[in-house]
């Protein structure tokens, strides 16, 4: 009978956490509809949240967390917080974006490793702490940067010069910088 219910139990935990990932990516599918529609709210609601974190990053000293971590943290926050300048457009080659997907991973590896070697935390306070402090203003970001006007197929109409969406411009760039060709411009293609 053991038998039976550790199977059941490992199915359930594995229909468990496929539906955690999809109410994960159907959550940040709505945000990133919420960021499209209010982009101005959705910058303010990322610097209120960067400012807090900072808060509680100063908090968390009490409970005795590294001192230089802490500061590291800090300053990431604030460089992600630049890229908030041309919200919700961003220049993927520009060095304010680079450095902060460097400090992104480069903050996850500090903290991961630093909890490796601490005993007095349990895995909840890890993972809050991994979420909240750590991760939360660059997925944030990177959600908020997805939607760019001009990836609507409507932003062509206008007859200027349009801009290209974060995708387009990354592989375009990709392409340039191997030699080939550059993709081709949105709009209708005559045969």
């Amino acid at each position: 009978m053991a038998l039976v219910l550790e199977l059941l139990a490992k199915l359930g935990a594995a229909v468990g956490l496929i539906f955690a990932v999809f109410c994960i990516a159907c959550g940040l599918y709505i945000v990133s509809e919420w960021v499209e529609e209010c982009p101005r709210q959705a910058r303010k609601t990322i610097q209120l949240a960067a400012w807090i974190l900072d808060g509680v990053l100063v908090l968390a000293l009490l409970d005795g967390l590294s001192i230089w971590r802490t500061a590291v943290s800090v300053c990431a926050n604030h460089v992600y917080l630049q890229n908030l300048q041309t919200f919700p457009l961003v220049s993927l080659s520009g060095p304010v974006f680079i450095v902060s997907c460097v400090l992104a991973i480069a903050n996850h590896f500090m903290w991961f490793f630093y909890f490796v070697g601490s005993m007095g935390y349990s895995f909840g306070q890890v993972c809050a702490f991994m979420l909240f402090c750590v991760w939360l203003v660059p997925l944030a970001l990177f959600v908020s940067l997805m939607p760019v006007d001009s990836a609507l197929p409507s932003a062509c109409e206008g007859g200027g010069k349009s801009r290209q969406n974060m995708f387009r411009s990354l592989f375009a760039g990709l392409l340039r910088s191997a030699g080939d060709q550059q993709l081709p411009q949105q709009g209708l293609h005559s045969d």
